[in-house]
C-alpha cells in the first residue's frame, strides 16, 4: 500500500504534468491563432508568448526555438484537420463519390487551411520547415484517401484513381486559396458548381461500344 508521502508525490507529479501540458498547449494554440490572423512572417516568439500568457523562458523550456514550436504547431494542425474530416463524416454518414468529395472539401473549406497555406509559403525558403511539412502533408493525404476508401470504395479502387484523386485535391486547393484574395466570394456556391465535374472525373466509367455491323457492299 502506498504511503501518504508517495500518494502526495504522485499527485504533485500529475499536477506538474498537467501544468506542463497546459503551458505547451497554450503556446501551440497561440501560434496557430496568430498565424491565422497575421501570417507566419509577422509572428514572433514574443507575440506568441504574450498571446499565450507565458514567458519567453517558458517557450525556451518547452521548444527551444521558433522552428521547433512551429513544427509542433504543424503537427497539431494536422490533427485538427484530420479530426475535422472524421467529425464531418461522423455527423452525417454518407456514401458514394460525391460524399467522398464532400469529406475532402470539408478539410479545405475549414479555417485550418488558411494556416496551412501560410506554412506552405514559409516552407519555400525554410528547408527545416519544408521537410517537416512534407511529411505532415503526406500523412494527411493518406488519411484523406483512407476516409475516401471507406465512403466510396469502388471509386478509390478503380484504375487511375490515384491520379484522378490528385487532380481533384489540386482543384480543391485552388478553390480554397481563392478566399485569401477574394474574401467576399461565395466559396460554397463555387464548390457546388465544381463538384459534379470532379465526380465525373472520379466515378468509374463504363465503356459503351456500339457493336459494328459489317454490311456487304451491294
Amino acid at each position: 500500500m502506498a504511503s501518504a508521502q508517495t500518494r502526495t508525490t504522485q499527485r504533485t507529479r500529475r499536477t506538474q504534468s498537467e501544468r506542463t501540458a497546459s503551458s505547451r498547449q497554450a503556446l501551440l494554440s497561440a501560434t496557430l491563432e496568430l498565424m491565422a490572423e497575421s501570417g507566419y512572417a509577422k509572428v514572433s516568439v514574443a507575440d506568441i508568448c504574450r498571446r499565450a500568457g507565458r514567458s519567453v523562458g517558458s517557450h525556451l523550456h518547452h521548444f527551444g526555438t521558433k522552428a521547433a514550436l512551429v513544427s509542433a504547431a504543424v503537427d497539431q494542425l494536422a490533427e485538427l484537420r484530420i479530426q475535422a474530416m472524421r467529425d464531418d463524416l461522423a455527423r452525417s454518414p454518407r456514401f458514394g463519390t460525391g460524399a467522398a468529395l464532400d469529406v475532402a472539401w470539408s478539410f479545405y473549406a475549414g479555417p485550418t487551411f488558411v494556416v496551412a497555406l501560410e506554412l506552405w509559403v514559409a516552407a519555400r525558403t525554410d528547408p527545416e520547415l519544408r521537410e517537416h511539412l512534407l511529411a505532415v502533408e503526406e500523412r494527411i493525404d493518406r488519411e484523406v484517401m483512407t476516409l475516401a476508401a471507406q465512403v466510396a470504395p469502388e471509386t478509390v479502387a478503380k484504375p487511375g484513381a490515384a491520379a484522378a484523386a490528385r487532380t481533384a485535391l489540386a482543384t480543391m486547393r485552388g478553390l480554397a486559396m481563392r478566399r485569401c484574395l477574394y474574401a467576399d466570394e461565395d466559396l460554397e456556391r463555387t464548390w457546388q458548381d465544381t463538384r459534379p465535374m470532379l465526380a465525373g472525373l472520379l466515378e468509374p466509367r463504363v465503356s459503351r461500344i456500339t457493336p459494328r455491323t459489317d454490311r456487304s457492299e451491294d
